[in-house]
């Protein structure tokens, strides 16, 4: 009986970690978001956690790690890894981040595996005060600022995304912002709201009341095609003489450790959640683009938008 129990249980033993690994996922994955609740970032990874319970059947927890534009949650997953269960879920805005110098411990790319890019957001837009008395829409903007340069106010987070956005169209249009760091966009939005700002960027969809309401005009997207919220037709800086377009990506990032059969079964996961209809109700609601990209088309992605963002940002790095 000895003889017979010893190799059946070596071989049950060798077997064990063919069947856990097939069996993935067999407990809760948690998405790391490097933000606050309320924001784009939280909706996002909560509407896509939702998709793949739905989808998937996996119990996927969202748990908002803020601080260090990013940092504070990338270095808590390479520290606490917790293999192939713990993804970070954050977006293009790390680009910026690495190359201004604020991921000292860790590069994106090179520490991490991108498990795909479920949302492309190309609703990021540049906002007025419709009570605005220097100018009312892109044109007018333009020549006042030919005018006064210097002087018209843009509200941004110094090295955050729509940063980069003012940067691209002062670059496109030949003038110069009185640029300032103005905070999260719910704080830019209150400084426009009280008209102590001439300019914000921020996503269309987190000023949708106002735009209804007449109380914000948008001067510009940054997509290739116009949108619209309700009858409020969004134009592009593209339709309107200024190629400047930009997409905010989403992405799910898992420390190196995690083993490449998780990262491909999650994007697998990720296939079928971004075709939930749930989802894709959310995105278009939200004017987003739900898409599919595989490991590797993800990370030459990331790579291409890191090259193009660090043209613009060139005399900001060290």
């Amino acid at each position: 009986m000895k003889k017979l129990f010893i190799p059946a249980l070596l071989a049950a033993l060798c077997l064990a970690p063919v069947s856990a690994q097939a069996a993935w996922p067999e407990r809760s994955i948690e998405l790391i978001v490097p933000a606050n609740p309320g924001g784009d970032t939280d909706a996002n990874a909560r509407a896509l956690a939702a998709a793949l319970n739905e989808e998937m059947g996996w119990n996927v927890i969202v748990t908002n790690m803020s601080g260090g534009a990013g940092a504070v949650a990338f270095e808590d997953a390479i520290e606490n890894p917790d293999d192939g269960y713990r993804f970070v879920f954050y977006h293009s805005g790390a680009c910026i981040s690495q190359m201004m110098g604020m991921y000292e411990d860790f590069d994106v790319l090179e520490d991490f595996k991108l498990a795909g890019m479920p949302i492309l957001d190309y609703s990021n837009a540049f906002f007025i005060n419709s009570e605005n008395e220097k100018f009312s829409d892109l044109e007018g903007m333009i020549a006042y600022m030919k005018e006064h340069p210097g002087e018209v106010t843009f509200a941004t987070e110094t090295g955050s995304f729509t940063h980069l956005h003012v940067l691209a169209l002062e670059a496109a249009a030949g003038v110069k912002f009185n640029i300032v760091d103005a905070g999260t966009a719910a704080q830019k939005i209150t400084e426009l709201l009280g008209k102590r700002l001439d300019v914000i960027g921020t996503q269309a969809g987190l000023v949708r009341d106002y735009l209804t309401t007449g109380q914000f005009t948008c001067l510009g997207i940054l997509a290739d095609d116009p949108m619209a919220i309700g009858e409020v037709n969004l134009p592009t800086f593209k339709e309107q003489g200024y190629d400047v377009v930009f997409s905010k990506f989403f992405y799910l990032a898992a420390p190196n450790a995690a083993d490449d059969a998780v990262i491909a079964a999650m994007n697998e996961g990720l296939a079928k959640a971004v075709e939930n209809e749930t989802f894709k109700a959310y995105c278009d609601s939200a004017l987003l683009n739900a898409t599919v990209m595989s490991p590797e088309e993800t990370e030459e992605y990331y790579q291409g938008q890191y090259d193009i963002y660090a043209e613009y940002l060139a005399d900001y790095i060290d």
